[in-house]
């Protein structure tokens, strides 16, 4: 040995840094071969293996080197940091010494094909640290020639704890989410951007009658129909453009109607980009059929000034415009709406009604259009307004007349965008939904006299509709007490109903009812409280007597004849007499016209119906 390899550190050792002599390499029959110090290549070698043992020994991630018989040869900071032990305790020490035992016998059967491949990554395994932490790391490892040791493994170590224990955890919420998945009594799917199931649980499955592999890779218009997928493609193409949409729908399923209250989200990827629509269904059928509310059904109603109004309703109900219902106070405009949307297309989403009147100038606006958390005192959370909770179907505003100017101007916004704020939001929130006004006030002298907004009336006076008051309607009298009683026993629980006479039918259709349907109502409620017989006690309001009232009150319309408006005030005349007659004799000789004519007018107008006031004369003739 010369003295210049005399003066050098020695390579390797259990105490020194690996910077030593140049190392020995293998010529390509791999012969080792000694490089001479004088020789330039030698030089370069040296200086490139100086350099990859200090990269080895201060790389930022765990790295040793150990040789055939698995003992460690060599140790980087980074590993002797992780792992708690000094140079000293390691170098010489088998490897398997600071692994689990599972993972000893992993590296021990893989050991002697490794030696063969000489590179071999991504080996999981369990190490051991001082102080006694288990970690999960991965080894990448390739075979290098070592100028003292020979060939030894030199292995990248990579500490997968943390993300071991991440996997860990998204694999348990993956189970409790799939347990959720599989067991919930709720409709749980999932579409893809081109709106095909790609996971339907169960409980959806066996609402169709089938497996959840046979829904997969359908669309709504297999399941549903083109009809009814074609509302529901609509909302799908919302959330896929960023919303979050809760809804109230009837759907046609297996030839049954079922109601489901639905929340649509989109799916975001890492990155932000909606990939997909996560929804869940709640059928809320049953709930819905124990809050019905029987509403009055106009199209069995005689009168002509009500046909006429169904007749516009109807067209209304074929159109997805604005509706404005005018008429007095008590006439049923509510209900009218309420038929109007029943027979529209969004007949399959929730119809929700807002008295304008009923509610204060201060929560108004928090009523129609909700409020965020933090928006006013009191508001501790985000509330959806009227709007939102009518997403897909209708709402009725209700004595329109009285919403404050500032809603006016905002709810004349919303008509124009579809869209509006809440209170105290700062995003705009987009809502699919009909709208339907309905007042008693003269909303044009409104206008004149600045209470309503002259913009807001024009856009709401689309298609108006004048509900007809009940003294216009008389003929209809029979029909809505059938009805109203019916509906009166179901809410006073009563078991069984009293009958209605020819007399109180009379002495009905002879009020005028300032109070339209709605004073109907209440009489009829009044009457069956202190009814204790068989036949009903009608009760009518005492401070208005028949006496009081007029007679009629003749409206004429340019599309009426001549004919028509004498044949009701006819109508009108035979009825009084003979309510005030008491018989038709003396009903005959009130009109000054015949018996025989005042039957032909009996017969032409069915006032047979509303009772038989046959006297003894009367049985002879």
């Amino acid at each position: 040995m010369s003295d210049h390899q005399k003066t050098r550190p020695r390579l390797i050792d259990e105490t020194t840094d690996l910077q030593a002599r140049p190392p020995q390499f293998e010529n390509r029959k791999g012969e080792p071969v000694q490089a001479a110090l004088g020789d330039c290549e030698c030089n370069e070698t040296y200086e490139m293996d100086s350099q990859f043992r200090q990269i080895y020994d201060n790389a930022p991630i765990m790295m040793h080197s150990i040789d055939k018989d698995g003992l460690i040869r060599n140790l980087n900071r980074k590993w002797l940091a992780e792992m708690g032990y000094s140079r000293e305790e390691m170098i010489g020490r088998s490897v398997e010494e600071v692994m689990t035992p599972d993972s000893a016998n992993a590296l021990r059967a893989i050991l002697p094909k490794f030696w063969q491949e000489r590179e071999i990554g991504d080996l999981p395994y369990q190490y051991v640290k001082k102080d006694g932490t288990v970690i999960d790391v991965l080894l990448d490892s390739v075979v290098m020639d070592d100028p003292i040791w020979g060939k030894v493994s030199v292995s990248v170590i990579r500490n997968i704890t943390e993300q071991k224990r991440a996997e860990e955890a998204l694999r348990r919420s993956e189970e409790r989410l799939r347990a959720i998945f599989e067991g919930a009594t709720d409709c749980i799917f999932i579409k893809d951007r081109d709106l095909k199931y790609t996971h339907v649980n169960p409980a959806l499955a066996k609402l169709f009658g089938r497996s959840p592999e046979e829904i997969v890779g359908l669309r709504s218009e297999d399941l549903f129909g083109h009809k009814q997928a074609a509302h529901i493609r609509e909302a799908d193409r919302r959330v896929l453009a960023g919303e979050s949409i809760e809804q109230e729908r009837t759907l046609w399923v297996n030839q049954i109607m079922m109601t489901f209250h639905e929340i649509k989200v989109p799916i975001m990827d890492s990155e932000g980009n909606i990939v997909g629509i996560c929804g869940i269904s709640r059928n809320i059928s049953e709930r819905r059929q124990a809050l019905k509310t029987y509403p009055v059904n106009p199209e069995v109603y005689r009168s002509a000034a009500f046909l006429e109004c169904l007749q516009e309703a109807r067209r209304a109900a074929a159109t997805d415009s604005i509706v404005l219902l005018l008429g007095e106070s008590g006439t049923g405009k509510d209900y009218l709406a309420r038929w109007i949307h029943d027979r529209s297309n969004r007949c399959a989403g929730p119809y929700l009604a807002l008295n304008c009147a009923a509610i204060s100038k201060e929560l108004a606006e928090s009523e129609l259009f909700g409020h965020e958390a933090g928006a006013f005192t009191g508001a501790r959370g985000r509330k959806r307004g009227m709007l939102e909770l009518a997403e897909g179907g209708t709402l009725l505003l209700n004595e329109i007349g009285e919403l404050p100017l500032s809603l006016q101007a905002k709810l004349l916004s919303f008509l124009d965008s579809r869209s509006f704020l809440r209170v105290g939001g700062e995003k705009s929130v987009h809502c699919d939904v009909r709208l339907m006004a309905a007042t008693h006030r003269n909303l044009g002298a409104a206008v004149e006299e600045k209470r309503f907004l002259a913009p807001l009336f024009y856009r709401l006076n689309v298609f108006p509709i004048n509900v007809p008051p009940l003294r216009e309607r008389l003929d209809d009298i029979p029909i809505l007490v059938d009805q109203l009683m019916a509906r009166l026993a179901a809410e006073l629980q009563l078991t069984g109903l009293p009958a209605v006479d020819d007399e109180a039918l009379n002495t009905l259709s002879g009020y005028q009812w300032p109070g339209n349907v709605r004073e109907l109502r209440n009489v009829l409620e009044r009457s069956l409280m202190v009814t204790e017989g068989d036949c009903l006690s009608l009760r009518l309001p005492s401070t208005v007597t028949v006496e009081e009232r007029p007679l009629y009150q003749l409206t004429l319309a340019p599309e009426r004849t001549l004919d028509e408006v004498t044949s009701e005030v006819t109508k009108v005349l035979c009825r009084e007499a003979l309510r005030v007659a008491k018989s038709k004799t003396a009903a005959a000789r009130m009109l000054g016209i015949s018996r025989d004519s005042l039957y032909r007018y009996m017969k032409k107008f069915g006032l047979t119906e509303l009772g038989n006031l046959q006297t003894g004369d009367d049985k002879k003739c």
